[in-house]
């Protein structure tokens, strides 16, 4: 049986591979198998051989005799330090640690962000467009994006989950299908409804009408998506009470939504993401009358602060300024600052608040 016989016994039905002009054959079959771990399936011809395979992990290289150009081969070990190999031929091994997840120093700031009239936008993942609420990232610790996909109908999207600490989803106009892990049959998301998306569950968008926005706020702002290879959704509700890295998921809608007077024209609602993070997070809705006011005070240390203006208009007042607040409007505050908000004729505000005071291990393992 030969080497590719074998590899098709193993259940390859085919086999894809990147092809390597090399000048001395033999010294890049050695280079390949001693320092990177490569194995040899096969040599071709064997008096004046001008053709090689080998593999390693999932990755095929076909090396034949040619005119030889840069090429490097990227092996990603668990834990393991950067560093790099040169070979004959121009070949490179640079071997790098596994990604993990990182968490940069966050910067505080006390800032007000233009609304959905200056918005910029720009094209991210599935065909979905991403507006940067928040530009600074409060130095990359956290990331508060609009997302939008204009025409409705089926999202080319496929079952993923995120390697974050927090990540809020929520509904700022028209509807979105969403489907969770362990939750059940999938089920809409309108505007007004948010859920809180644990690290790693796994969840795909399905479908979504036309003008359909999000808000979504994430810590870190950036971290990797993985695809799901295996699962398939829906899987079916669990029986028991689930939580990923000890958070729970949170579905606020309609039937869950309570609102409470906060003072004369403003109510409020708590969405229960703080309990169901174990503190992580804060997330509540401000709904003011015309006219109406609402005083966001100072919050314990390392908290950060987003408040974004849903729909509606006014007026932000701070010790040192009063400016406009327009819709799709966004305000950040250092924790010990202060500012209050004036509705011109009805508002509805989002306001997160995350902890950032304690190292990221204290949420979840960082491995």
């Amino acid at each position: 049986m030969t080497a590719s016989d074998s590899e098709r016994a193993q259940g390859r039905a085919s086999i894809t591979s990147i092809l390597v002009p090399v000048d001395d054959l033999s010294a890049a079959i050695e280079f390949l198998r001693v320092e990177g771990g490569f194995e040899l399936h096969w040599i071709h011809p064997a008096d004046a051989p001008r053709a090689a395979r080998l593999s390693r992990d999932s990755t095929t290289i076909d090396l034949e005799i040619g005119t030889p150009r840069s090429q490097t081969i990227r092996v990603e070990e668990k834990q393991s330090p950067a560093r790099f190999l040169d070979g004959p031929s121009g070949l490179r091994i640079e071997f790098v640690p596994e990604p993990r997840l990182t968490v940069p120093v966050v910067v505080e700031e006390s800032a007000l962000y233009p609304g959905d009239a200056e918005g910029r936008w720009h094209t991210g993942r599935a065909g979905m467009e991403y507006r940067d609420l928040v530009p600074t990232r409060f130095g990359g610790a956290i990331i508060a994006s609009n997302i939008r996909i204009r025409q409705g109908g089926p999202v080319p999207d496929y079952v993923h989950f995120h390697d974050v600490l927090f990540q809020l989803i929520y509904c700022r106009r028209g509807w979105v299908e969403v489907v969770y892990e362990d939750q059940g049959e999938p089920f809409v998301l309108h505007a007004g409804d948010c859920v809180i998306q644990p690290p790693e569950i796994r969840h795909r968008v399905l479908r979504n009408s036309d003008a359909m926005e999000v808000i979504e706020i994430g810590y870190p702002a950036e971290h990797l998506t993985r695809v799901e290879p295996v699962m398939t959704l829906p899987n079916g509700p669990t029986p028991n009470v689930r939580t990923w890295s000890g958070q729970s998921f949170v579905r606020y809608d309609q039937n869950s939504r309570v609102w409470n007077e906060s003072s004369v024209g403003v109510l409020t609602s708590d969405t229960g993401i703080f309990a169901a993070t174990r503190g992580l997070a804060h997330v509540e809705l401000v709904r003011l009358d015309a006219s109406a006011k609402h005083h966001f005070g100072s919050v314990g240390d390392g908290h950060q602060r987003v408040i974004v203006a849903v729909d509606g208009h006014g007026r932000v007042t701070t010790s040192a300024t009063e400016e406009t607040f327009t819709e799709g409007g966004t305000i950040t505050l250092r924790p010990s600052d202060e500012a209050t908000i004036t509705s011109d004729t009805g508002m509805t505000a989002l306001q997160v608040v995350i902890d950032t005071s304690k190292d990221p291990s204290y949420w979840r393992p960082m491995v």
